[in-house]
């Protein structure tokens, strides 16, 4: 399964990690130490990942070289094409050949020809959409000629590497990182302290949140038919509570991890369940996957559809292609196809009624406000109802909950969680309440030591009383 962060055996891998870069004087020596301990992290997941990744690394680093040197442009289109599908070819066959077979296979069938599917895919590996998408954003960047390419080859693959990022983000740029690592991993008092911090909040989120409510959860999700109405829905309250906590808690975690190494990544979630619409959602979720699907795939759609007469059609069209891409990188399946089409669908309908009115929703309302409310209470449905397709194991799993739910069923079984409406009621005030575009663990460091002494310590003793015993993986492992 390799090394996770919640992982005693983990803690000692940073701690080596740390002990090694900050004793380390020279910059290429800690560059070289760093992409050693990224292998070796990234090896405990297996052999074939780190062999696709190299490759992915040394091609990303000459076409960079390439687009950089040349000025023709038919030369660098063929360097860009080969880049992207150095980058996504290898996505593309050893993630996605099985579900595309399918498609190819659905519509055969009809006509007699059956065509085997593999049972499993060719290889499984960890962080594949994640890894890909920096080389993309890499490739297009330099391209583009909005960054400079990199220096070195080890400068390069330090960055692609980088282990606290690896697995499963954030999603960190090349222009964002490269310059921080040749500023040398400089590490202040506060950066610990505030590394250490992240570390402990997103171990909170993850043990004490995310793992109490997944036991519960999972065996609601996995079997809907067996469950009363009511019960559902506290699966799918629990499901919102519990995929927040899990990977905002994974990202608190990698920029601890980071920080740790004077380095800093961009906040990942910035309290989405407090929106008011559906695209400040997508603005407050996972908001570098959010940002790269509009810079690499939405603006470009508009820049290559400027020529459509109705620009509402147009920007609805493009919202949805990029949501349903955004679907599918989560995975081969149809019930992420069917959650990205919904929120695409939602985005569009959003944005036509904002392009109608002229003005998004007024911002200067109170949190009892009951047009803030109504909007807040729309957008959350929305989210929960998507959450429902991305948590089962497939669509008609997710339609079959659905129903059950619309239609009130009252026959199954009716099962009470301790946790799952308290945690969930704890999630939505904390929603409300809290400014949302505070970072409250980046100002913890500025309070008095008294105070400062007192939250740390509640958070390793709400990790010392709480965690359950099972350990669940963390969800997003899988993408």
């Amino acid at each position: 399964m390799g090394l996770t962060f919640t992982s005693l055996e983990f803690i000692l891998f940073l701690g080596v990690c740390f002990g090694l870069l900050h004793a380390s004087g020279r910059l290429s020596v800690r560059t070289w130490l760093l992409v050693v301990c990224s292998y070796l992290f990234y090896l405990t997941f297996g052999l074939g990942g780190a062999l696709v990744l190299t490759f992915t690394a040394v091609v990303d680093f000459i076409v960079g070289r390439r687009l950089g040197n040349t000025t023709g442009e038919v030369t660098r289109k063929r360097w860009l094409w080969a880049g992207l599908l150095a980058n996504l070819g290898p996505l593309a066959f050893f993630k996605y050949s099985g579900f595309f077979l399918g498609i190819i296979a659905a519509i055969l069938h009809p006509l007699g020809i059956r065509v085997s599917l593999p049972s499993s895919p060719v290889i499984s590996i960890a962080g594949f959409s994640y890894f890909t998408f920096a080389g993309v954003s890499y490739v297009l960047d330099v391209y583009w000629e909005t960054m400079e390419p990199a220096g070195s080859l080890l400068a390069f693959v330090s960055y692609l590497v980088y282990f606290p990022k690896l697995i499963a983000g954030p999603i960190v740029r090349a222009a964002d990182l490269l310059p921080q690592f040749r500023q040398g991993f400089k590490i202040t008092t506060q950066d610990f302290e505030i590394g250490c911090g992240y570390l402990l909040v997103g171990a909170v989120k993850k043990l004490v949140i995310a793992d109490q409510l997944a036991s519960h959860v999972s065996t609601i999700l996995a079997a809907p038919q067996n469950y009363d109405a009511f019960t559902l829905v506290q699966g799918m309250v629990g499901y919102t509570v519990q995929i927040y906590a899990d990977f905002s808690g994974y990202s608190d975690m990698a920029i601890g991890c980071a920080r740790l190494m004077g380095i800093r990544f961009p906040q990942n979630f910035l309290m989405p369940y407090s929106s008011v619409n559906i695209a400040e959602f997508w603005r407050r979720w996972h908001v570098t996957m959010s940002t790269w699907f509009r810079d690499y795939v939405f603006l470009p759609l508009e820049f290559a559809g400027r020529g459509t007469r109705n620009a509402n059609v147009r920007a609805s069209r493009n919202i949805v292609i990029t949501m349903l891409l955004c679907g599918l990188w989560h995975g081969p399946s149809w019930n992420f196809v069917v959650w990205g089409g919904l929120h695409g669908v939602a985005l569009a309908v959003y944005q036509v009624y904002a392009s109608l009115l002229r003005k998004a929703q007024p911002q200067n309302r109170s949190i009892v406000h009951p047009g803030t409310l109504v909007s807040r209470a729309l957008t959350l449905s929305v989210v929960m109802v998507g959450w429902i397709f991305f948590g089962t194991q497939s669509l008609p799993v997710a339609i079959k909950y659905l129903s059950r739910i619309v239609t009130w069923r009252s026959d199954g079984v009716t099962l009470s969680s301790p946790y799952i409406l308290p945690l969930a009621a704890l999630m939505l005030l904390a929603h409300l309440l809290i400014n949302k575009d505070r970072n409250l663990i980046e100002e913890v460091s500025t309070y008095s030591a008294p105070a400062r002494i007192l939250i740390y310590a509640s958070s390793v003793l709400a990790l010392a009383c709480l965690v359950p015993s099972d350990a669940v993986p963390f969800a997003y492992l899988r993408f």
